[in-house]
């Protein structure tokens, strides 16, 4: 099983681009079709024993570089299948992946170290077809015709879009185990697309060549892997995750990425870097309009629009379902933390202070409640059957309610008094760490010898790897391999209770009777610092309990469900608002609230907010 440590100590080292002695290689595509159907009859780990393989004889036969691409693309199907059956162990888990599931990821994520390897030996071996076609023109115009006709610009492209995909692969897996991606997966990534606009192959229809899913050209693979890192979507639920890679297609064909920025925008790579894609500010170590510097601007302001167009249409059609709420919440991410980027209230750290937060509408309904679940609230015992709640919010025995510690800096603390910092609608905490936990480690399958299709004859020995790469493309050079290593271990990561467009409570510590809290929702989560720092917006600090049940006679559900009333609060310039679980209830509709045996109706005049966690209506008492 191939490692990261391995992938890299290959990457930066070179093989020989010409192999001097033939080597004895069955290279007939109708056999390895054979062989690739078969495949599916046996285990799966002798199906990825099989695949590791034939990956490497393949990657180092001496046959023409063409025929290796055709071959190539018949394991990668096969892979794709297996592939495709080892994910389904773990892409449905909602907590963090356990040992037994990361040993499926470490062997997926083998499987396309591999499959990049191979393709990383033709990348190099056209470029220097190339570089001689050229010099030898140079010399001779006439003779340019009868050399060197190994090389083609199509051959290029192709090895270089199915590198790119591979990496986009390795990220979604980075992303569904909340790793952060190694940085030097994006400045391989950057220097392929360097290198595709150098060799003019970035906007080469492939899919005329070999069958594309994702994208047609090196460009609009380029472009889907920023639009997956702008969004941040390790800060999400591992459901949004796997439904923003689906979407990845359609979404970036309204993303713009160009050398000369159409706008000012603010958005931009810096393909000689091993950054992905970042919003310029201040600390940014180079300025990316100063022409020394090979940069590409992006331009999210058409995709902003499109989702949002998206949405509206969803509405019209009745299908305010996932794809909404997710539609909702990126229009949003995208539009706050890159479009028009909102000040958060300034931190001032002489109004530090240490307070906690709740998390999941039930633990937050339950603490505002004064720790009374929701039939108990209502009185849920004298209500008829089709009126009694469906589930309650009494915490389990073993849940722990003290919340995520945290860092305010909102300056609520100087003896209650409130200042001008309480009206802020933005504000910013920190996460404060906990202890690590024991790492579960990912790579302890061993591979075991397996007999190769190509038949015993097949003797082919590993290349060498003495020399240097050249510099028109060389991954990231590694000073010290030990230090890759640490990567190697794939950590057990819970997926963070703060996640983007989420609602907590935040309880501050108070000597008077009434509790000082707000409620709120993540604009913004940092994921890579120690102490992660989140953007949040208030939605208000007056809040009420309650239990909620849709008044109107129609086929839709009459049983009551938790529900907050949060007080319009004039500096907030925030109205009177419901907030519920998502589901049934839709604008215009009449609802009843009960505390108690006390019941009120009120009506949704408007939706403020909505995502697959909660919705936000404006209400009016009637």
């Amino acid at each position: 099983m191939v490692n990261l440590s391995t992938f890299q100590q290959y990457l930066t080292t070179n093989a020989p681009l010409s192999q001097p002695l033939p080597r004895s290689f069955n290279s007939d595509e109708q056999h390895l079709r054979k062989w690739a159907a078969l495949l599916p009859l046996q285990t799966e780990m002798q199906q990825i024993e099989q695949l590791e393989k034939v990956l490497t004889e393949l990657r180092t036969a001496n046959i023409d570089d063409r025929q290796r691409l055709t071959l190539f693309n018949i394991v990668l199907n096969a892979a794709n299948q297996l592939i495709a059956l080892l994910r389904q162990h773990y892409i449905y888990e909602t907590q963090a992946f356990n040992a037994y599931q990361l040993d499926y990821v470490a062997q997926v994520k083998s499987l396309y170290y591999l499959m990049i390897m191979g393709y990383d030996g033709v990348i190099k071996q056209e470029i220097a077809f190339l570089a001689d076609n050229e010099s030898q023109s140079a010399i001779n115009l006439w003779q340019r015709y009868f050399i060197n006709d190994k090389s083609s610009p199509i051959t290029l492209a192709i090895a270089t879009y199915q590198t790119l995909l591979m990496y986009q692969k390795l990220l979604f897996e980075e992303a569904l185990c909340y790793q952060k991606p190694t940085a030097s997966l994006w400045f391989n990534i950057n220097q392929l697309y360097y290198m595709a606009c150098q060799q003019r192959t970035v906007n080469i229809d492939v899919s005329a060549y070999i069958p594309t899913h994702c994208a047609d050209t090196i460009h609009q693979l380029y472009a889907q892997l920023c639009l997956h890192s702008l969004l941040n979507v390790r800060a999400m639920r591992r459901a949004n995750i796997l439904m923003v890679q689906r979407l990845l297609l359609e979404w970036s064909e309204h993303l713009i990425i160009t050398v000369e920025p159409q706008t000012e925008t603010k958005v931009f790579v810096n393909l000689n870097s091993d950054s992905a894609p970042t919003y310029l500010t201040a600390h940014c170590a180079i300025n990316p309009y100063d022409a020394h510097h090979d940069c590409v601007f992006i331009e999210l302001a058409p995709l902003v629009a499109h989702l949002k167009s998206r949405r509206d249409t969803l509405i019209e059609e009745g299908r305010e379902g996932a794809e909404y709420c997710l539609l909702n919440t990126v229009a949003m991410t995208l539009s706050y933390r890159y479009i028009q980027p909102r000040l958060t209230l300034a931190i001032k750290q002489s109004a530090k202070q240490e307070a906690h937060v709740i998390t999941g509408f039930n633990d937050i309904h339950y603490r505002v409640s004064n720790q009374q679940s929701l039939s108990s609230l209502i009185v849920a015992k004298v209500l008829p059957d089709y009126q009694q709640p469906r589930y309650d919010t009494l915490p389990k025995k073993h849940a722990n309610d003290k919340g995520l510690a945290v860092e305010t800096f909102d300056g609520r603390f100087n003896d209650g008094a409130v200042n001008n910092d309480d009206f802020s609608v933005l504000r910013t905490l920190r996460l404060l760490p906990k202890p690590k936990e024991p790492v579960a480690t990912a790579e302890h399958m061993a591979c075991k010898n397996v007999h190769s299709f190509f038949g015993p004859e097949a003797s082919i020995k590993s290349r060498e790897t003495n020399d240097t790469l050249e510099k028109d493309y060389s991954p990231k050079g590694i000073k010290d391999i030990a230090s890759i290593a640490n990567n190697d271990v794939l950590d057990s990561i819970k997926p963070p209770s703060l996640r983007i467009m989420s609602l907590f409570l935040l309880c501050r510590p108070h000597q008077s009777a009434s509790p000082d809290w707000s409620i709120g929702v993540v604009r913004w989560r940092e994921m890579d610092n120690e102490k992660p720092e989140i953007d949040w917006q208030v939605l208000g600090h007056q809040l009420i309990a309650c239990g909620i049940r849709l008044h109107n006679r129609d086929n839709r559900s009459r049983h009551f469900v938790p529900a907050l009333v949060v007080g319009g609060d004039e500096q907030l310039q925030a109205v009177c608002s419901l907030i519920v679980p998502t589901s049934h209830f839709q604008v215009g509709d009449k609802v009843m609230m009960r505390i108690d045996s006390k019941q009120k109706t009120l009506r949704l005049v408007r939706r403020l907010m909505m995502n697959d966690e909660f919705s936000q209506y404006e209400v009016v008492q009637l």
